[in-house]
């Protein structure tokens, strides 16, 4: 059951981590959890977008085109690879983008900068809200395979896992619906919001995503070898 979500999850989760640190060294803004030094070298920041975009571009994009991706799950194509694609194809132009631009980068411009990006996100950010929804109703993540250590513990409390998944997701919706707002100047209250929306909903799928190496791993040590891991 080949679904890519350990490395997107990863990926996905540095990229909401990364950009609003990045985005508020431009607005000089105070920020509190910095977690990494101010920008001194643009470029770095290029090549760590890049990088984060060509993973998420190349395992969605093969998420996205091959259906169903996994048949216990035929859904996981739509709700996680296609936001995964566009959230990789986004961090690419940013990448570009950043490569391009001297890193004197006034912030009284950063408005009219990202005027037409505002718009892909806001769509991704309806993309994201509709994808909350679809999880809490259809319970699309449920719960894990009872072989699969740690999580397999609750594998008779399928709620926990769902409603975990759905504040992510919806966490990140609430960031990508109030990039417009928060990309005007002055817009304190907003950009608050999305600051913590994002490094929430990132920090959460980066850490349940790399412990997935391992639960993952023992899942299928468990069903290969019929042995009983369940840390």
């Amino acid at each position: 059951m080949i679904m890519y979500n350990t490395l997107i999850g990863v990926a996905a989760g540095a990229a909401l981590i990364l950009v609003p640190r990045y985005w508020a060294w431009l607005r000089n803004e105070r920020m509190p959890m910095p977690l990494v030094r101010a920008p001194a070298d643009h470029s770095g920041w290029a090549a760590v977008f890049g990088v984060l975009g060509l993973l998420l571009t190349g395992l969605g994009g093969a998420m996205t085109i091959t259906h169903p991706l996994a048949e216990a799950k035929p859904y996981i194509d739509t709700i996680f690879g296609e936001p995964a694609l566009m959230l990789g194809v986004l961090l690419l132009a940013a990448a570009w983008r950043i490569s391009r631009t001297t890193p004197t980068f006034a912030p009284d411009r950063l408005p009219d900068a990202l005027g037409p990006v505002g718009v892909v996100v806001v769509i991704l950010g309806l993309v994201m809200t509709w994808c909350t929804l679809a999880i809490l109703r259809f319970d699309v993540i449920s719960a894990a395979p009872a072989e699969e250590p740690i999580t397999g513990l609750l594998h008779q409390y399928p709620a926990i896992e769902n409603t975990f998944f759905a504040v992510l997701y919806g966490a990140a919706a609430l960031g990508c619906l109030l990039f417009p707002f928060a990309a005007r100047l002055g817009s304190h209250r907003s950009w608050q919001i999305l600051y913590w929306a994002w490094t929430v909903a990132g920090i959460g799928f980066a850490l349940f995503s790399a412990m997935n190496f391992y639960t993952h791993t023992g899942m299928v040590v468990n069903l290969a070898d019929g042995s009983d891991y369940r840390w």
